[in-house]
């Protein structure tokens, strides 16, 4: 497969040059979702081949762009980074990584992230999310938003940045300390998605993917470097689902 593999929108990379975007950059721990992620990826063909596949997706040349940005054209505000970005000649694929996060972080509702700023402004970053969205809805109330994470709504906004098919994965890492708590993650984005009621040309899924964590948290140590000559992270089960929308 000829593919690109991009980090942003610069130019084609080899796979240990995107590495090394990564390296340096702000991480919590060695289980912040970027790190998986860039493990699953680096065996790239493979990945996207199986990712294609259960898709029912074909492209002889797609691109792959990390930190992939959406930036608002209304309003001021910052772009929208999607994690891996996969661009076909009619679809786009947005990857959002998520391992801990889903434990740890409680979702920034709408309505919150509104009142948290200047609410004039934000309701037209806002309202410029809307507009990319609602070709893809069969239809929904403006006032269901609030109760929809931001950063749902915003990474959905950048997959409907298209004229074609717009795709949303949400590639979910976990291991035995994570295990119990995603059903009830999966279970908020299915409330998302029955607020935005998709019609056909908007689909989502989530890719759950058990992982095994070979090289412990050590501050001496950059993840990505590691990544290079040895697996941070091993992979086991993974099963990919349609969330369908049940509204």
């Amino acid at each position: 497969m000829n593919l690109e593999l991009r980090f942003g929108q610069p130019n084609s990379y080899d796979f240990d040059t995107i590495i090394d975007q990564f390296s340096g950059t702000k991480i919590n721990s060695f289980r912040t979702s970027s790190i998986p992620l860039v493990q699953f990826w680096k065996d790239t063909n493979n990945s996207l081949n199986d990712l294609f596949n259960k898709l029912d997706l074909q492209c002889d040349k797609p691109t792959l762009c990390f930190e992939y940005p959406t930036k608002p054209k209304q309003g001021t505000g910052k772009s929208s980074m999607t994690d891996l970005m996969i661009l076909g000649n009619d679809f786009k694929v947005a990857i959002e990584a998520k391992f801990t996060e889903y434990v740890k972080i409680k979702p920034d509702l709408i309505d919150d992230w509104k009142l948290a700023g200047d609410k004039e402004n934000r309701i037209k970053v806002l309202n410029y999310w809307t507009s990319l969205i609602k070709p893809f809805s069969n239809g929904y109330d403006n006032d269901s938003l609030n109760q929809i994470s931001y950063q749902f709504y915003h990474r959905t906004a950048s997959a409907c940045n298209t004229n074609g098919q717009a795709i949303v994965v949400y590639q979910v890492f976990y291991d035995s300390d994570t295990l119990g708590f995603l059903e009830n993650y999966k279970s908020k984005l299915m409330d998302y998605i029955k607020i935005l009621n998709p019609n056909n040309k908007l689909s989502f899924y989530i890719w759950e993917i058990e992982v095994n964590q070979l090289i412990m948290d050590n501050k001496n140590i950059d993840p990505f470097v590691e990544m290079k000559s040895r697996n941070v992270y091993e992979f086991a089960k993974t099963r990919l689902e349609k969330i369908k929308n049940f509204a």
